[in-house]
């Protein structure tokens, strides 16, 4: 090694150029490895040699990765021809530190995933090259309901974007709402709106009526295609914007079908495209659908994410998660979720992976049964939504998953300990928000052939994607802290929204410099693995010291072994601490001054811990529709008290 780095030292003081992975090895999974020290001992200190870093991307899973053994193998590439995206940075100091140079070149691969590929299209573009390719192929099903192949679901999504239209001709809308459970209904809907040149507004159905109605104002919503079937299951009465699907079918006369029948036969997939959608064919930066915020802390905001956004997060995320021909996803995540989105919609346009959609994520007999006649290999799911599911298991239903990603809340120790002891698997908890499309990180083991059966670092969300850049920063300066250092999280990449709808001021304070600021305090380990601490509206600074709610929350649920949410830590105004904790809780079964006694038990900080008089019993805990806590309530109880 003396012999090697002398030599390398010489060719340096030449002036020849000389590349260095300073990982020192392949990755097992796909992500950035931690950086080693030897960069430092090849620079010759007797010449000035600049230090260029250099992000190669797209390589991951493209010709040779590790086996089970640690072997080199050879794979098919993916795509082909393969993209390979390389950025050159700026040379940067020598005396950066190792964790400093990689998050220099996590950032470089980040701003380059904000450019458009060569081969990148808009998400219903790419779903009539998928139909030209598999045209018999069904990407999209019903659970025991409608299988339609893609050239069927192709057709009548161009079908009803003609319909569509001609509703809209009076008000050339922006955004046409869609109100619909998971089916294959929804999904022809979504693709009818997009060949339409009109963005999706895609309405929560389980939010409350005033944060809905807000949504349908902010967003100038005219038009709302829904059921009239989900309307009355719903319970709702009709509004002058809905129209129902079962209303359509009349519209849709043997003429005009012929015709897209024809023009899908014989069209390329260019020609199609200009036809059917001639101001969105091809235009990366229009937005490709309208979500809303859940609205815990408030009004919920419309959060606009374009093609780009949604294209950047899918292909982060099929680089790392293995993917075979054989895949098929559980679609249990409404589409109105994020993540719902990407795994149950956006994914299924790029590549022949089926999605079986069930219409109630809360149904956990039927999600059973999906598991057990469908075949599935992959599940995403909150932790309350796998809690429902494992009480309705019978065994061997979810022998075929090979991966459960859990994600919008945090993963407890006895729901992951009571899946792995069911099904043999480790649910790998990741982290996102909407406002990321949503994806930032996934806790992935070291190793590929492990996905699934083991977890990456213990208590961690993982490190970020591929193309996705985070750092942690000081809340109050905003200067990049050093690893293993809570802070402020932010993130960068293609996968950070264009902005909030008709709140340019609110865009302007989470978006800086290119940076989503989450509001999440977090630490990062030499390999990039993040720990959450919890989110910063959600800590209270007490004696000078920030203490989160929910780790408390946690502990609490823990040491009951509660497995439905029975409380809720919020903050209220303290003369002498500046703050102190209240705890709501419900139930009998908490007795404040016993459980004060097991938190100190688990080693808690005594500023961490309440008084007896902190506790306050409730019937029920404030939630949203969607099941998150609803902050707004529980802070306006905390400051009556």
């Amino acid at each position: 090694m003396r012999a090697f780095v002398e030599e390398v030292r010489d060719h340096l003081r030449k002036g020849d150029l000389v590349c260095m992975f300073p990982e020192g090895g392949v990755s097992g999974n796909g992500l950035i490895l931690r950086f080693k020290r030897g960069i430092a001992r090849i620079m010759p200190e007797d010449t000035e040699v600049p230090l260029i870093p250099i992000s190669l991307g797209m390589l991951w899973g493209s010709l040779f990765s590790l086996d089970k053994r640690g072997k080199l193998h050879f794979t098919l590439p993916r795509q082909f021809p393969m993209p390979i995206l390389i950025h050159v940075g700026k040379p940067v100091p020598k005396e950066m530190t190792p964790f400093q140079l990689r998050q220099k070149i996590s950032e470089l691969s980040a701003e380059i995933e904000m450019e458009r590929h060569q081969s990148e299209h808009p998400v219903h573009y790419a779903f009539v090259r998928l139909t030209k390719h598999r045209p018999f192929f069904s990407v999209y099903r019903d659970f025991n309901g409608a299988r339609p192949s893609n050239l069927k679901m192709l057709i009548s999504a161009l079908v009803l974007s003609r319909i569509v239209r001609e509703l809209d001709q009076p008000y050339q809308s922006r955004y046409i709402g869609v109100l619909m459970p998971n089916c294959t209904y929804a999904a022809a809907l979504l693709h009818a709106v997009l060949f339409a040149d009109r963005t999706p507004a895609i309405l929560n159905f389980s939010a409350g009526a005033s944060a809905r109605e807000h949504s349908i104002r902010n967003a100038g919503i005219r038009i709302i295609l829904t059921s009239r079937k989900f309307i009355e299951k719903l319970g709702w009465e009709k509004t002058p914007e809905m129209i129902f699907l079962e209303d359509l079918a009349g519209k849709a006369t043997p003429s005009l079908k012929r015709r897209v029948l024809l023009d899908v036969i014989f069209r390329t997939p260019g020609s199609l495209m200009r036809k059917y959608a001639p101001e969105t064919w091809n235009d990366l930066s229009r937005e490709c659908v309208l979500l809303f915020s859940s609205g815990s802390t408030g009004i919920p905001k419309g959060i606009m994410l374009t093609h780009h956004n949604v294209n950047s997060n899918f292909f982060s995320f099929w680089r790392v998660i293995n993917w075979s021909p054989k895949d098929k996803v559980v679609g249990n995540l409404p589409l109105f979720h994020a993540y719902g989105f990407i795994v149950g919609f956006v994914i299924e346009c790029y590549i022949p992976t089926p999605v079986v959609y069930i219409t109630n994520p809360l149904d956990a007999s039927g999600v059973c049964s999906l598991c057990e006649k469908e075949k599935p290999t992959l599940m995403m799911a909150t932790p309350t939504f796998l809690q429902h599911y494992m009480r309705k298991y019978k065994p061997g239903q979810f022998q075929s998953l090979r991966l459960v990603i859990t994600g919008a809340e945090k993963l407890r120790k006895d729901i992951a300990d009571k899946f792995r002891a069911l099904t043999g698997l480790a649910i790998t908890e990741g982290f996102g928000c909407t406002e990321t499309s949503p994806i930032v990180s996934v806790n992935f083991s070291f190793s590929q052939w492990d996905m699934g059966r083991e977890a990456g670092v213990k208590d961690s969300v993982g490190a970020p994607l591929p193309g996705v850049h985070v750092k942690i920063v000081d809340p109050e300066t905003f200067e990049e802290l050093p690893e293993n250092t809570p802070g402020l999280m932010l993130v960068k990449g293609g996968n950070v929204m264009k902005g909030y709808l008709n709140e340019p001021e609110k865009t302007a304070e989470v978006i800086r410099n290119g940076f989503y600021n989450t509001g999440d305090i977090a630490s990062m380990s030499p390999d990039g693995y993040l720990t959450i601490t919890g989110r910063l509206a959600r800590f209270s600074k007490i004696a000078g010291e920030m203490v989160p709610h929910e780790l408390i929350e946690l502990a609490i649920n823990e040491i009951l072994g509660a497995e439905e949410r029975v409380v809720a830590v919020c903050g209220a105004k303290d003369e002498k601490r500046g703050e102190r904790l209240c705890v709501f809780y419900t139930g009998d079964v908490l007795i404040p001054e016993q459980m004060i006694e097991s938190l100190k038990k688990r080693g808690l900080p005594n500023l961490w811990i309440p008084k007896v008089s902190d506790f306050v019993k409730l019937e029920k805990i404030p939630l949203l529709g969607s099941g998150k806590l609803d902050l707004e309530a529980i802070r306006r109880m905390a400051a009556d008290l």
